[in-house]
C-alpha cells in the first residue's frame, strides 16, 4: 500500500502537462531535473548526437516570434525565463533519445514514468 507521502512524491515527479504543436513537450531544464543530470549535460548530449535528432520529430527550437508566442502561452510559469533567447522543447521521441544516450539508471526509470504518466 502506498502512503500519502509516497503518493505525493510520485505525483510531483511528473511535470505539468505542456503542449506545443499538438505534442506534449518538456524543456531541457525539465529533462535535466527528471533525468538527474545537469542542463550542461543535456546540451552536451544533444551536441554530441545532433545528427540523431530531427527538428519537429525530436525537438522544437523556439526563437524570435515563436519563442515570444510560447512565453505568452505559458504566462508566468517557471517553464521559461522571460530573458531566454532560445528554447528547446523535447517531444516524447526526443526525451527517449536523451534517456538512451545518457544511459543512466535514473534516466531510464524516469523515462518509463514519463511514458506511463505524461506522454
Amino acid at each position: 500500500m502506498i502512503s500519502g507521502k509516497e503518493a505525493q512524491i510520485m505525483e510531483s515527479s511528473v511535470p505539468q502537462i505542456t503542449e506545443y504543436s499538438k505534442q506534449r513537450i518538456l524543456t531541457s531544464e525539465q529533462l535535466a531535473e527528471l533525468y538527474g543530470t545537469t542542463l550542461t549535460r543535456i546540451r552536451q548530449n544533444f551536441n554530441a548526437n545532433k545528427s540523431r535528432y530531427a527538428p519537429g520529430k525530436h525537438y522544437f527550437l523556439l526563437e524570435g516570434e515563436q519563442l515570444k508566442a510560447f512565453k505568452n502561452l505559458v504566462g508566468n510559469s517557471l517553464l521559461v525565463d522571460k530573458r531566454t533567447p532560445s528554447l528547446y522543447l523535447w517531444t516524447e521521441k526526443g526525451a527517449l533519445q536523451h534517456a538512451k544516450s545518457l544511459g543512466t539508471d535514473k534516466a531510464w526509470a524516469m523515462y518509463e514514468s514519463l511514458v506511463d504518466e505524461y506522454f
